[in-house]
């Protein structure tokens, strides 16, 4: 085939394929076409399925290893990775969970593989601090049901924790990795109001004053300095004074 362009989204499109007669054109040599093309379907899929589930342990734990590796082989196949990065690929997973009967059956696993991407996006973000003063790793992932509750049960499998959802209400988790760990917390509503308002771009004295007004009775402020106690705020003196004057 005279076109690359062509010929890689005919090698695409042989390797994805859900039929399993379809070979890849102008695959030669000694093992036929068939044998070749399965050869690279079964690493390709295999080897994007072992990413998903390294980013989505959680999510894989609550599903099983079967029904896991049937949801990452339609998601490869429905969304091939268009970067050589296999760190960011995954990214639509969460999204794409909501629209798969197992995704609608669970209604929860779309969050909790919401926060498995946080997690991961945590680990990978650069430790440095943004513009509004906080942490670059820091993540809010917010759900109407109790993720981190969820999240927590999954981590030990084998125990006898039970959760009845029935009497457990949303959760809004925290995620961060402002040392050599992830940490992740639940948080009340004000506080994340202020780390959304943060997460927006907003400076200190405006997210104070945003989550001050959706909850009066809160002491925001004593959340910057949790914050910064935790490593998830500057400390550094004239940045944080710049942060909390900035349009005050």
């Amino acid at each position: 085939m005279s076109d690359p362009l062509k010929w890689q989204k005919q090698f695409v499109d042989a390797v994805l394929s859900l039929d399993p007669g379809t070979v890849i054109d102008g695959v030669g040599g000694r093992i036929p076409a068939a044998i070749s093309t399965t050869v690279y379907r079964n690493n390709i899929l295999e080897g994007f399925r072992f990413a998903l589930k390294d980013i989505y342990r959680t999510t894989a734990s609550l599903v099983g290893e079967d029904c896991f590796q049937a949801l990452a082989h339609d998601y490869v196949r429905e969304t091939p990775s268009r970067c050589g990065d296999r760190a960011v690929y995954g990214n639509r997973f969460p999204d794409w969970l909501t629209q798969h009967h197992v995704g609608r059956q669970l209604a929860y696993l779309a969050d909790v593989a919401r926060l498995d991407w946080a997690c991961h996006e945590a680990h990978n973000a650069a430790d440095a601090f943004v513009r509004s003063g906080l942490h670059a790793t820091v993540r809010v992932v917010a759900s109407v049901y109790p993720i981190w509750s969820i999240w927590q049960v999954c981590q030990d499998p084998g125990g006898e924790a039970i959760l009845d959802l029935d009497r457990v209400s949303g959760e809004k988790v925290l995620v961060a990795r402002p040392h050599d760990a992830v940490v992740m917390r639940t948080l009340g509503q004000a506080e994340a109001i202020w780390y959304r308002a943060l997460l927006r771009g907003r400076p200190l004295r405006q997210a104070v004053v945003i989550a001050q007004h959706a909850v009066p009775s809160e002491d925001i402020e004593g959340y910057w300095r949790l914050a910064q106690r935790d490593g998830l705020m500057t400390s550094e003196p004239d940045a944080a004074a710049g942060i909390l004057s900035a349009e005050s």
